[in-house]
């Protein structure tokens, strides 16, 4: 275990590649954290480790992963709690879908969806949670739902099905690990200006914040300030909570 894995605690982020991915790596770093990025997308993964070093963040290594294999990803958790202690995890993973309804949806496409969406979370969330109880200290767990975790989604059966099923993995894990210190909270983002939607016109950007009782879509950065509070100590008699970054919309 490094000295600065040590003195600050280490994060690491499983979906950093994107927009939302990036934006929490750099507020657990901001809030003093040596952070190790993970993800699918090494050219993705590379860019982002310079950016973070060249702001003073520690970032000892980012691991190229496919959240789909169990071993591998299961055994990449297990390396950065070994080589660097684990004192957060923040699983960012999921995958989306054409809207189409249930009774239309091919089968495949459903367990390709619930397979990276749902099933990839509690894997990592199973070996994050084993690292961690060998562990002592301030140890907190971050998944990173939906509104549609908490709400129904017109065509999005497979999607909304799983981040559901995230928000009720969080809640039960939480009640497990409770008494071990070990502090298990979710997110649930609304429209961000994250992904697919950022390759739209500005217009459709602002009909979909219109939605909103904010009456705008959030930002990336504005779900990573959400994680890093829930990863920190300012939280710490949180546990089993589900937060909404959705502007009111879930409301």
């Amino acid at each position: 275990m490094t000295a600065a894995s040590t003195e600050r605690g280490c994060a690491l982020v499983l979906g950093a590649d994107g927009f939302i991915g990036n934006a929490i790596c750099r507020a657990l770093g901001d809030a003093g954290l040596t952070v190790i990025p993970a993800a699918r997308n090494a050219e993705a993964l590379a860019r982002l480790r310079d950016e973070l070093t060249a702001t003073g963040v520690g970032c000892p290594r980012a691991i190229t992963v496919d959240a789909t294999d169990d071993a591998a990803l299961t055994t990449a958790i297990a390396s950065v709690a070994t080589e660097h202690g684990l004192t957060v995890a923040v699983n960012n993973i999921g995958r989306g879908h054409r809207p189409v309804p249930l009774a239309e949806m091919d089968l495949a496409a459903f367990d390709d969806v619930v397979a990276v969406t749902f099933r990839a979370v509690a894997v990592a969330m199973r070996a994050e949670i084993r690292a961690m109880r060998a562990g002592s200290g301030a140890r907190a767990i971050v998944n990173v739902s939906s509104s549609a975790g908490t709400t129904g989604a017109p065509g999005m059966a497979a999607y909304t099905a799983a981040k559901h099923a995230v928000v009720g993995l969080t809640r039960t894990s939480a009640i497990d690990e409770g008494r071990r210190g070990i502090r298990i909270n979710a997110v649930t983002p609304g429209p961000i200006e994250s992904g697919p939607i950022m390759t739209q016109d500005p217009s459709v950007r602002e009909q979909v914040g219109g939605y909103v009782p904010m009456g705008r879509m959030g930002s990336a950065e504005e779900v990573a300030a959400a994680v890093a509070w829930l990863a920190s100590p300012a939280s710490s008699y949180v546990t089993g909570a589900v937060l909404a970054v959705d502007g009111g919309r879930t409301a």
